[in-house]
């Protein structure tokens, strides 16, 4: 018990000093020079051109939100891949496939879900379904043959 509690204090104390040891590092051997160049917001190799607050697209959020969310469920198979041959050995791997089997079922039904609604589909606007924009673009095509 002794021995775990100082592993840990000594790994924490490892952890600030090396924290600690760059900063103090950077600041005694980098330059401060500032300028309008230096204190100018500067982020992944783009130089600012024009108003930062600019309106985004919701679908890159919510396309966002759906791979992080299908790929959370995706990580959570590898443990199950792993065991999967001792569980077999187990007398347990029936059972397991069935509840992975299920597991992918509602990833399945989530997924088509989404492409039902078109969230997948740049060119159908958010709330609307693919048919009725399918639907819309058809009675503008016959409105313009029949004139």
């Amino acid at each position: 018990m002794n021995a775990d509690i100082f592993s840990l204090g000594l790994y924490a104390f490892l952890i600030f000093a090396v924290a600690s040891g760059g900063l103090i590092t950077s600041m005694l051997i980098g330059k401060r020079k500032k300028g309008f160049v230096k204190e100018e917001p500067y982020e992944c190799g783009v130089p600012q051109i024009g108003e930062t607050r600019t309106e985004f697209n919701v679908r890159f959020f919510v396309l966002s939100m759906l791979f992080v969310l299908f790929d959370i469920e995706t990580v959570l198979l590898a443990p199950y891949a792993m065991t999967f041959l001792s569980d077999v050995k187990g007398g347990k791997g029936v059972e397991y496939l069935v509840e992975v089997a299920v597991f992918l079922a509602v990833l399945g039904f989530g997924l088509l879900y989404a492409w039902r609604k078109g969230v997948l589909d740049w060119n159908v606007p958010l709330g609307h379904s693919p048919e009725e924009i399918v639907q819309k673009e058809l009675a503008a095509v016959d409105g313009k043959q029949a004139a």
